[in-house]
């Protein structure tokens, strides 16, 4: 009875954090200028959350462990996952802030068009903030549920299985390494075009 009732709460969570995920998608971030934008951004260490997220590497933590060392190595590796995740969820904020200003800049006088096909610099942004957005959505539904995990321990007590950040990976049916990774490549390409000089520093800094 209480696996159901906190299953029913992982959803009511799920379903507010993407209500806030469609609310930041429709509305205008605060404005920064264009040269700020990269200082903002933290690093990501993808080939780390690679490793945390590696279901081989579990096992074998698993395997070569008691069960109380287990479900306290993993929660150290879910507090880490956890602040990735945090800072993916900032970088791709910052980067749809980056994509409204390049909108900005290209429509000042007018409304975005619903197809900015026919316009190369607008697509750019355009592809960037569906990357962010996506990203966005992933951090909303995993930094949820690794809080509760990690707030309400169940596992101790037996009530819970102990959570296997493998199946972290994807939420939202979205990939979170890889859609990042696809975050990375297209403001990549948005800064080749408008800041190539800030390229050095956003690859460093993203």
């Amino acid at each position: 009875m209480f696996s159901l009732i906190f299953t029913w709460l992982i959803i009511a969570w799920g379903t507010l954090a993407c209500i806030y995920m469609l609310r930041c998608a429709w509305t205008r971030f605060p404005r920064r200028d264009l040269d700020d934008v990269v200082h903002f951004l933290h690093p990501v260490d993808l080939s780390l959350a690679e490793s945390l997220l590696d279901p081989a590497a579990d096992f074998e933590l698993r395997w070569h462990s008691t069960p109380r060392a287990y479900r306290e190595a993993t929660r150290r590796r879910m507090r880490l996952y956890l602040e990735l995740v945090r800072r993916m969820s900032h970088n791709s904020r910052v980067l749809i802030e980056y994509g409204n200003a390049i909108m900005r800049r290209e429509y000042p006088n007018e409304d975005q068009p619903a197809d900015t096909l026919e316009n190369p610099r607008a697509a750019l942004a355009s592809d960037l903030q569906h990357a962010a957005i996506s990203v966005r959505l992933y951090a909303l539904l995993v930094v949820v549920r690794l809080r509760l995990r990690l707030w309400f321990p169940l596992d101790t007590f037996g009530v819970l299985p102990v959570l296997q950040l493998a199946h972290l990976r994807i939420a939202g049916e979205v990939d979170g390494p890889k859609t990042y990774h696809e975050l990375k490549t297209a403001a990549e390409a948005a800064f080749v075009q408008f800041q190539p000089a800030d390229l050095p520093v956003l690859t460093r800094n993203l």
